[in-house]
């Protein structure tokens, strides 16, 4: 854990204001978080009822309200969909911001997480999901595909895709996840 961290903050961006584009401004965490003894990265599944992003995995994260820093959005997002109070946070710093599909430059924080109970909001969590660290570094688990026929917005040809069990991490989030671990030991 210590080392991971360590290493993440030497190679990650510190947390800044938000870049200059006349695209809408958006942040989401990636929590990292000890599960008996190894790193997993927490992921939320999208209610299939939602009008954005239905039944899709993500990071906990949404629209920046005014005058909010990144920071301040995707720590506030968290609390607001899985109940993590930024206390239980450490944040390690930032991936390079991404334009999503639907016209939204998102900036993705990490974080170290301390174990504590999860209150998910069933009106934007449908599940949340667990998973190692391991698995998501291991390059035969990844593939390249189309979105799926539900994506919305401006899709590229392909993107990658992690299947977990029942769900697929695809999209803007697996490609911040692909971000997270190139490079690691």
């Amino acid at each position: 854990m210590d080392n991971l961290d360590e290493l993440l903050r030497a190679r990650l961006l510190p947390p800044g204001d938000w870049h200059a584009t006349t695209l809408r401004h958006a942040a989401v965490l990636c929590p990292i978080v000890d599960v008996d003894g190894a790193d997993h990265l927490l992921l939320v599944v999208r209610p299939d009822d939602l009008r954005q992003h239905p039944g899709q995995v993500a990071f906990p994260g949404g629209m920046a309200d005014p005058g909010e820093s990144p920071l301040q959005t995707a720590l506030r997002e968290c609390h607001e969909e899985v109940g993590v109070e930024a206390a239980a946070l450490t944040v390690l710093g930032c991936l390079p911001p991404r334009p999503s599909s639907t016209g939204i430059l998102v900036q993705c924080l990490v974080a170290r997480m301390r174990p504590v109970p999860l209150t998910p909001d069933p009106r934007e969590v449908a599940a949340v999901l667990h998973v190692p660290l391991r698995d998501l570094r291991d390059p035969s688990r990844w593939h390249e595909r189309t979105p799926p026929p539900t994506a919305t917005g401006r899709q590229p040809p392909t993107s990658p895709h992690f299947d977990l069990e029942g769900h697929t991490l695809w999209g803007l989030t697996a490609r911040f996840v692909r971000d997270l671990i190139q490079g690691l030991p």
